[in-house]
């Protein structure tokens, strides 16, 4: 199939996220690959094993390197471990402030969204006892994740290009072998955070240490001094306001 078959929406068109979203789901739901757009590039998401899978070797992913559930705040509440103060905090920073964050915590094993899944993908999606989901994202995938957890499966994903080559901010920057990897490419244009280069952040809110400044950090830093009282290392790339004028 070319790229031109498989693009939504059609050039000229704008977006439409549910109707683009329930596509995607479809397409995910009948064993396929999805290329969407997120805040932080454009993802690999699949949510069948055998997809997952796909997905995993078309990145070249190295054998131990990690991917992660894509979801909501309710995909997190269900599935991590965590104090309730913990859900509180990241309850305000995915909903009230709307920002896009990779959460780490231990995870509940015998939960039923987790019992379609494989034992490949389930390693692939764990380390150490911990799981990895991405909160937030933007509107089209917050909608592929709640069409998904409504018939109580979840979405599994990566960034859209070969392991070790930088995050994608247009369809046109993504490798060839990833785009022939996808059966459906939702092309929105340039994204969001395409300034800072970088993936989403990604936090350990069991450990509550920084595991990856991603986009946005001196806003999560911020915040969570702000809010919490929680001092985090600040980031020499892109320091907060009060530090560049120190």
């Amino acid at each position: 199939m070319t790229l031109q078959a498989k693009l939504i929406p059609t050039p000229g068109t704008p977006p439409n996220v549910h109707k683009d979203a329930l596509k995607v789901f479809q397409i995910l739901q009948e064993g396929g690959i999805a290329i969407v757009p997120t805040e932080v590039g454009y993802g690999l998401i699949a949510s069948s094993s055998e997809a997952i899978t796909r997905a995993f070797h078309a990145k070249t992913r190295r054998p131990g390197h990690t991917q992660g559930i894509i979801g909501n705040y309710d995909v997190h509440k269900a599935l991590h471990i965590l104090p309730e103060e913990r859900f509180d905090i990241t309850k305000v920073l995915t909903h009230d402030l709307d920002m896009s964050l990779g959460i780490i915590a231990p995870y509940k094993s015998d939960h039923p969204l987790l019992q379609g899944m494989s034992a490949e993908t389930l390693e692939q999606t764990t380390k150490d006892g911990n799981m990895a989901i991405h909160v937030g994202g933007g509107s089209l995938l917050l909608e592929v994740v709640r069409l998904h957890y409504e018939v109580g499966k979840v979405v599994v994903g990566s960034s859209a290009n070969v392991t070790g080559k930088g995050q994608k901010f247009r369809v046109q920057d993504i490798e060839q072998k990833i785009l022939e990897a996808a059966d459906i490419v939702v092309d929105y244009g340039l994204q969001r955070y395409h300034v800072y280069w970088r993936a989403s952040i990604l936090f350990d809110f069991g450990e509550m240490r920084v595991v990856r400044m991603g986009a946005c950090y001196e806003l999560f830093r911020e915040r969570m001094k702000r809010f919490w009282g929680v001092e985090l290392e600040e980031d020499l790339i892109y320091p907060d306001e009060d530090e560049k004028g120190e």
